[in-house]
């Protein structure tokens, strides 16, 4: 089952860093204003599309000025995409997006980022997930003995369970990196922090 991505609130370093791995992904129209650039899905489409090529077509994600066209670019990416790649935006983030709420987007970004770079190390493929239930109406065509088809059958079952656990340790080592990655983040701030009361102590 895909899990809601988690868009804490960022601090300025990582912003800052959010904004330079989104100058590095080639874009087919310029970065003006972040905010707006991103409210209609289509340069998030094709930040996806950079990560993994087959996923994404981007004929389905118009150029948008309606709330409407908006909600729907990004709600077809939620169902169509993310999904397959085991996670999900939730509807307060992606209407905060599309409604230009401050810091939304570099939040999302973030979450998504560090969500595809991980799919991208474990050379996740979500085009090849096991589709049961064609596999089993085929096999359920006359095609040999009741016993054979049975068997099949079966064993059909058995890859896909096969497939959920796989899925579901996926999701956890996704779910670890990142804590670790937090982990590293209450690091940087405590450093922060010392040195903050280091340069305070020395004017006491």
């Amino acid at each position: 089952m895909a899990q809601v991505i988690d868009t804490p609130p960022l601090d300025e370093e990582e912003v800052q860093y959010i904004y330079e791995w989104v100058d590095e992904i080639p874009l087919s129209r310029p970065k003006r204003n972040i905010t707006r650039d991103f409210a209609d899905g289509c340069m998030m489409a094709e930040i996806v599309k950079t990560y993994f090529p087959r996923l994404v077509e981007l004929h389905n994600y118009p150029k948008a000025h309606s709330y409407s066209q908006k909600l729907s670019n990004w709600n077809t990416l939620n169902t169509k995409v993310f999904k397959k790649l085991g996670f999900l935006l939730s509807k307060q983030d992606i209407e905060n997006v599309i409604n230009c709420v401050p810091d939304a987007i570099e939040r999302v970004l973030k979450g998504i980022r560090d969500t595809l770079e991980v799919c991208k190390e474990r050379k996740v493929d979500p085009l090849n997930v096991p589709k049961v239930k064609e596999r089993v109406q085929n096999l359920s065509k006359p095609k040999g003995s009741p016993e054979r088809n049975e068997k099949e059958v079966s064993q059909a079952v058995m890859q896909e369970k096969d497939q959920v656990i796989q899925d579901l340790r996926d999701t956890i080592e996704i779910l670890e990196n990142k804590i670790s990655k937090l982990e590293q983040l209450v690091k940087l701030k405590d450093n922060k922090i010392n040195i903050l009361q280091n340069k305070i102590s020395q004017y006491e």
